[in-house]
């Protein structure tokens, strides 16, 4: 578990209702957490040209290109972010795929629970 502390995170996910929740949940824990979000890989992307993050939480299926495509571009603009993955439902395949990516720090399955997100955040 990393022990350094997480204040921003950058969130890409298509589906507005895990977005309201997961900010919903991340304030009530850390009031301090600055959300950047995005619901399309590219705008992502360009953002992380410019701009750094402590923690990418991204979901596995999106538009234009997968959460796997998104990691291995995101990880040359952001190579010492923490990378979270989320679906709304993680085979084994996907799971074997994280757990031995370097790059990919967990996978969890939609939604995640405060406890999920304490854990990330290392509380």
């Amino acid at each position: 578990m990393q022990s350094t502390a997480i204040y921003k995170i950058l969130l890409l996910d298509d589906d507005r209702i895990q977005k309201i929740l997961l900010e919903k949940r991340l304030i009530k824990i850390n009031p301090g957490i600055e959300i950047v979000y995005f619901d399309m890989p590219d705008k992502a992307l360009e953002y992380l040209k410019s701009e750094s993050v402590d923690l990418i939480l991204s979901d596995l299926n999106l538009p234009e290109m997968s959460g796997w495509e998104f990691v291995e571009e995101a990880s040359k603009f952001s190579p010492d972010s923490r990378v979270i993955l989320q679906s709304g439902s993680v085979d084994s395949e996907q799971y074997q795929r994280a757990t031995s990516d370097i790059r990919i720090s967990e996978i969890f399955e939609k939604p995640l629970s405060e406890s999920d997100l304490r854990a990330i955040l290392g509380l």
